[in-house]
């Protein structure tokens, strides 16, 4: 239930998620009442599980691929492109939504970094370990998916 009292919900590694009964219905109407959630840091086949376990929330739920032309890619920063490649695996990212009622001219309700680590990004961006203008495109969109969550 606390889940409402967040405007914004980021999950981590939903690969590996199971959801229960009672937390599936939770994420549903958080959802259904304006929540967005983000996904992020899962790879290949984990996108199974995950679909599998977001559909027991949203059972209707299709992802689709999000252009760059929509607007969560333009909500604070002007993102023309997304420079991200996953700071520790070999695979091509790939950046997905989920739309209220699946209409792509409705809110986007969820987001899934596929194949990509975005936060691995800022995580480490004071050391060096990762080079400077990924790091920035890793805020560029952090900070976008939060302006987006927040005013949508």
């Amino acid at each position: 239930p606390q889940i409402f009292m967040n405007p914004i919900l980021y999950m981590w590694e939903p690969g590996q998620w199971h959801i229960t009964e009672d937390g599936a219905k939770n994420l549903g109407m958080y959802l259904q009442k304006g929540g967005f959630i983000i996904f992020d840091d899962f790879e290949a086949d984990q996108w199974i599980n995950f679909e599998e376990q977001f559909k027991r929330a949203v059972p209707s739920a299709q992802w689709v691929r999000l252009e760059m032309s929509h607007p969560v890619y333009h909500s604070f920063f002007d993102m023309s492109g997304i420079n991200l490649p996953h700071p520790t695996v070999n695979v091509e990212p790939g950046y997905y939504g989920v739309f209220e009622d699946n209409d792509p001219n409705k809110r986007l309700i969820a987001l899934a970094n596929h194949n990509s680590d975005v936060a691995e990004y800022w995580e480490w961006s004071g050391t060096g370990r990762l080079a400077v203008d990924t790091t920035n495109d890793a805020y560029k969109l952090g900070v976008n998916y939060m302006i987006y969550g927040l005013t949508h």
